[in-house]
């Protein structure tokens, strides 16, 4: 794990569970529809948020249109000064960038939010898979 990867997963605010969450899914850890897939496992083949993409965790976190929007609208609600991530990037490059377009009192904050929204898009996730939950965005 680069050195910025580490700092962003265990040198914030977020919880506990969420950075051990971050650091699960950059491991590819998450039982995601591409990993029960390759153990042969019963799963949905595509993406339960947006049904457009098969469900591997850099689409769900990332690509999906769904994550998207919610990344956009998180930025948007708390006026954090960096273009939202375009899906193609690392969550760790747009990190970086963001980090350096953003003052300095907002550095830890802007870290914990960057692990929070994946986690919350994860518990969505499960929410549709095992609750029989409706995707939508929750601000």
């Amino acid at each position: 794990m680069p050195c910025d990867a580490w700092k962003l997963t265990w040198k914030c605010w977020a919880p506990p569970r969420v950075r051990f969450f971050h650091w699960l899914a950059r491991l590819d850890r998450c039982w995601t529809a591409d990993r029960l897939a390759r153990r042969g496992l019963q799963h949905h083949p595509r993406c339960l948020l947006c049904d457009q993409e098969p469900e591997t965790m850099h689409h769900l976190l990332l690509a999906c249109p769904f994550s998207r929007q919610v990344w956009h609208e998180t930025l948007a609600w708390l006026r954090i000064p960096c273009r939202p991530l375009d899906g193609e990037e690392s969550l760790n490059a747009w990190w970086s960038t963001a980090r350096r377009a953003a003052p300095t009192p907002m550095h830890k904050g802007l870290a914990s939010m960057t692990l929070l929204v994946p986690w919350m898009t994860w518990k969505h996730r499960n929410a549709c898979v095992f609750d029989n939950d409706n995707p939508r965005p929750r601000a």
